[in-house]
């Protein structure tokens, strides 16, 4: 079974896309993903990102920069550095962002310059374009904490919410499949 497949490719990119900070351009590009959302194959996830389109086209730019910036840079317990969810601000955490480095660097993915690795759209965005990285126990650890983050925004009835517990259906089962396999090589 591949770990993602070739729909949940484009779904992680439109993820990617969607979690990123709604700046000017983010704004512009929401227009051009109804022709994509269309492609997604599963009729429940198609709905999810047809409601959050629906949220984000009718809502004043600064008001969703406001609901990102609060839920996603000034709450921890909701922060999309996925490292902070598993080590917090210990010295393993720089060790785990190099270890993620690493995983790009030998998949030949260029991270993007100026985020963390472990920024969950760069994550998805690096699952789009190579879903079945080696040594890619350390991702799929950190991928785990997404199910906890669309847990926290659902308690707080966060408008991201849903589209967080999108990217948890996608990588959950992955994660186990790759825990899977990874058991059975050992």
């Amino acid at each position: 079974m591949d770990l993602v497949t070739e729909n949940e490719r484009m779904q992680c990119k439109l993820l990617a896309f969607l979690l990123e900070y709604p700046d000017n351009p983010w704004i512009e590009g929401l227009a051009d993903l109804n022709e994509l959302v269309e492609e997604v194959e599963d009729l429940r996830r198609r709905e999810i990102l047809r409601g959050f389109l629906a949220y984000a086209g009718g809502t004043p730019p600064i008001e969703l920069q406001e609901v990102y910036t609060r839920a996603f840079d000034l709450d921890a317990a909701t922060s999309l550095h996925l490292t902070y969810h598993l080590l917090g601000d210990s010295e393993d955490r720089g060790k785990a962002l190099a270890g993620l480095l690493w995983v790009y660097h030998r998949a030949g993915f260029d991270a993007a310059i100026g985020e963390l690795p472990d920024y969950l759209p760069l994550m998805l965005e690096f699952l789009a374009v190579c879903p079945e990285p080696e040594d890619a126990g350390l991702l799929w650890s950190c991928l785990g904490a997404v199910a906890g983050l669309a847990l926290r925004l659902t308690e707080k009835q966060h408008p991201y919410a849903n589209l967080m517990g999108l990217a948890a259906d996608i990588l959950r089962p992955r994660a186990l499949a790759f825990a899977d396999k990874r058991n059975k090589e050992v």
